[in-house]
């Protein structure tokens, strides 16, 4: 029969504080992005005075970010549960910030396409969740863009984890009120989508639903086309209507030319002319981009939609400009029991704000060689 250790003598050889630093697996923790701490999102204006919130900035640095989700999903027209996402992609997320604990900061390749990095933890507080009033859109909207104003006013960059895709009305408006008020100049704006969102009216929910974010902030005052871009589209639309975003001045990167240039080339000229205009720009990221086979768990079922790999090549591109903001929308976890919709949502999150130090690596898989096989030369 084995012996049973003496359990008293192994506890009292070590002490709790032992602990502190020992990573913890990727299903335990409190639910914040990443793991991080927490700050009360009515305690983050720089006028506050006192706490966390009064001195928000320079707890992040120059460059940390402020998490808040927005559980929202009134105006879901096929399939709703997206106000389930910002608690679903936190829970996510906390494999990365298990394996970053325990891998540490080593140089990286990406053997999908030659980059070498390194992991680096910023600085990230998770504000919680905006105010939400789920039978009262107008009141929810009036709540999130105050509320996200606020963070934009102290905070360096912003995540926002909404829920369906009306939300990025008040919290791109929010934040670009901020940013106003702190000086900026001009604030772009990207939506990364199946669908333009340029809708007007909607029989269910009159102008505000998850169809007409993009026509909305086109719509806030000195809003320019030019600073606004729509990347991935590749549903069915009104031809009138895209004609009219070409003629205005919209950008519109299609996700068929994402697929068949690759995302750098595709993007290149939308990354050159925001970056050479606009002081910061404000990503938008809807999950239904992705085709269904890839990310069942959101409330539109997407045929045709671009791979995970192009996605994550062109928030690659992004890279290059000023983001200051990056949403992510329409994650429902209930159509997805293996909960790799929200993996993928946070896995993005990840690589976007967790790699610094990007560069080609040189090596010959990604610079092949010509074959001397004369049937692969011809």
């Amino acid at each position: 029969m084995t012996e049973l250790p003496d359990f008293a003598a192994l506890v009292s050889a070590v002490a709790a504080e032992d602990f502190d630093a020992e990573p913890l697996p990727g299903w335990a923790g409190v639910a914040t992005l990443f793991g991080a701490p927490t700050a009360s999102p009515s305690a983050t204006d720089a006028d506050a005075g006192t706490g966390l919130g009064a001195d928000l900035g320079a707890c992040l640095g120059a460059d940390g970010w402020a998490v808040a989700g927005v559980p929202f999903d009134a105006t879901a027209s096929s399939r709703p549960g997206a106000a389930e996402g910002p608690r679903a992609i936190r829970q996510a997320s906390l494999v990365f910030s298990s394996y970053l604990t325990s891998l540490g900061q080593w140089p990286m390749l990406d053997t999908r396409t030659g980059q070498t990095f390194r992991y680096r933890a910023p600085r990230v507080a998770d504000a919680g969740d905006l105010h939400v009033f789920p039978t009262d859109t107008v009141r929810t909207f009036q709540a999130v863009a105050a509320e996200s104003r606020r963070l934009s006013r102290a905070a360096p960059r912003l995540v926002f984890l909404n829920g369906d895709h009306s939300c990025t009305f008040p919290t791109f408006a929010g934040f670009r009120s901020g940013r106003l008020d702190r000086g900026a100049g001009r604030v772009g704006f990207i939506t990364v989508d199946h669908h333009f969102d340029f809708g007007n009216w909607s029989a269910l929910h009159g102008p505000l639903y998850h169809g007409s974010n993009s026509r909305r902030i086109s719509e806030i005052p000195d809003m320019r086309p030019e600073d606004m871009a729509f990347v991935g589209v590749g549903d069915v639309t009104k031809y009138d209507q895209y004609r009219g975003l070409i003629d205005a001045g919209f950008h519109v990167v299609p996700g068929s030319r994402i697929a068949r240039d690759g995302a750098a080339a595709a993007l290149r000229p939308l990354v050159d002319d925001l970056g050479s205009r606009c002081d910061t720009v404000y990503v938008s990221l809807d999950i239904d981009v992705l085709d269904s086979a890839a990310a069942t768990g959101t409330g539109h079922v997407t045929m045709g939609g671009i791979g995970t790999g192009d996605l994550l090549d062109v928030y690659e591109a992004l890279r290059a400009l000023p983001v200051g903001a990056l949403d992510v929308a329409e994650v429902a976890p209930r159509y997805d029991p293996s909960g790799s919709t929200a993996q993928i949502a946070a896995r993005l999150l990840f690589e976007f704000l967790f790699r610094a130090e990007c560069a080609p690596s040189g090596l010959a898989p990604w610079s092949r060689a010509p074959s001397d096989d004369p049937l692969e030369r011809r």
